[in-house]
């Protein structure tokens, strides 16, 4: 998964989780898997860029140690 910064024409920056993007006629589609999950009008977009940030894995709990 990748985190994608997408820098909108009002100056505000969405952080976007996913695995990719593409237009899709007048916009910009962002995709997990086969699942929209941002879609934002092609002449509002400043830049998209990857981010440096990457999601931090899921970890399990750790084990609990009596003494």
């Amino acid at each position: 998964m990748n985190v994608y910064d997408v820098s909108h024409v009002s100056g505000d920056i969405h952080e976007i989780e996913a695995e990719f993007f593409q237009r899709d006629g007048e916009d910009w589609v962002f995709f997990a898997g086969d699942v929209e999950v941002f879609r934002l009008p092609f002449l509002d977009v400043l830049s998209v860029s990857k981010s440096s940030i990457r999601p931090a894995p899921l970890e399990e709990p750790a084990e609990q140690v009596w003494l």
